[in-house]
């Protein structure tokens, strides 16, 4: 059976494992910052929003990331939408964007920043209706080059 949970610190060790699990493929956003230990401090913050994707009560898909208030509502700024490489266009992903739309009824907007590399994160935000925001020049540093971020945003209607 496949369901969707909003995780927590209280999930590190199945976090910790699929990490493990899916390492070649996690590493990219190792080189950007998010090693255990701050994803293990995302999950504990007080403004946290993170879900996990299980199949036969195996973690395979998450989504980590902030609620931000705004005066009148919020806005949801992803940090990490990761997939397990085998199971990747299976509609986890979008499963997960559209599981936050449809249970956060003070939510209008999503934030997300992309490498400008990153060419298959990029046309998967743009199938699920993101647009194009603006660049943050020189936003990564891995492998000795910096790297502009693509950063997008999908306006939601909560009402």
């Amino acid at each position: 059976m496949n369901r969707i949970t909003i995780i927590n610190e209280e999930q590190l060790l199945s976090i910790t494992k699929f990490i493990d699990n899916n390492s070649d493929e996690f590493n990219y956003f190792k080189k950007i910052g998010w090693s255990i230990k701050n994803i293990e401090s995302q999950l504990s913050k007080d403004n946290n929003y993170s879900l996990g994707y299980y199949k036969a009560n195996n973690l395979v898909g998450v989504l980590i990331g902030d609620t931000i208030k705004n005066d009148k509502d919020y806005a949801l700024e992803l940090h990490i939408l990761f997939v397990s490489r085998d199971l990747r266009r299976k509609q986890i992903a979008t499963k997960l964007l559209n599981y936050v739309e449809a249970n956060n009824m003070n939510l209008s907007k999503i934030f997300i920043e992309v490498a400008e590399d990153n060419v298959e994160a990029i046309s998967f935000y743009q199938k699920n209706n993101f647009v194009f925001l603006n660049f943050r020049h020189n936003y990564y540093k891995y492998n000795g080059k910096n790297i502009h971020a693509k950063c997008f945003i999908k306006k939601i209607n909560y009402e």
